[in-house]
């Protein structure tokens, strides 16, 4: 469980780090409209944000705190200017297991910088930094959408820590006002295939309210 918090908040710390060249000349920006499943549970928080979820997982908000303790002393050790005193985690939620959660889904927004404006900068800084720090970092695939007339980002990508193993993770990106929004899903690398469409349903659910 401890290795989706992990690369969740990493991900998060990149904003201090120099960005790569923009993504905007290899990106297909597609309009394709994506249906939230029926049988899906929402989460709302009034005037902020919804997300949608399998009715079989549980939205643990008082783990975030525990969660964020873990993420600080992981990150910190990572790289240089790794911090993530400005990140703010709104949710978590997951299916139940006798060690926790698993898969899992989180979302955290975290102030934008006068260096990381744009939805490119942010992704170019992302995929600098995991190159550098994560373990066995990959990016197999990162596509741009417009969901509710707002542009995203959707990244596919997996890593290969010691600690941890093999694992997956489908995140979406965007930018809203001084924020940058991530919701990450994760799951071990094998699992993937079983994850797949209902990772995607879940990170095109988002709806900022504000």
């Amino acid at each position: 469980m401890r290795k989706a918090f992990f690369l969740f908040f990493l991900t998060l710390s990149v904003m201090l780090v120099p960005a790569a060249c923009s993504s905007s000349d290899t990106v297909t920006v597609s309009n394709e409209q994506h249906a939230i499943p029926a049988h899906f549970e929402t989460y709302t928080q009034e005037g902020h944000f919804s997300i949608s979820y399998p009715p079989d997982w549980q939205v643990d908000l008082a783990i975030m705190e525990a969660i964020m303790e873990i993420a600080r002393s992981e990150v910190e050790a990572t790289g240089p200017n790794a911090g993530i005193e400005n990140v703010s985690m709104l949710f978590f939620c997951g299916k139940e297991t006798l060690d926790g959660y698993y898969p899992t889904v989180s979302i955290s927004i975290d102030l934008r910088s006068e260096d990381y404006r744009t939805l490119d900068e942010v992704d170019s800084a992302n995929s600098l930094y995991d190159e550098l720090y994560t373990p066995g970092y990959k990016e197999l695939s990162r596509k741009k959408e417009i969901i509710d007339g707002r542009e995203v980002s959707i990244l596919d990508c997996q890593d290969n820590d010691p600690n941890w193993g093999k694992w997956r993770y489908i995140q979406l990106t965007t930018v809203e006002g001084d924020f940058v929004w991530l919701v990450t899903c994760a799951c071990e690398y094998n699992d993937f295939d079983e994850w797949e469409d209902t990772f995607y349903s879940i990170v095109r659910s988002l709806d900022i309210l504000n």
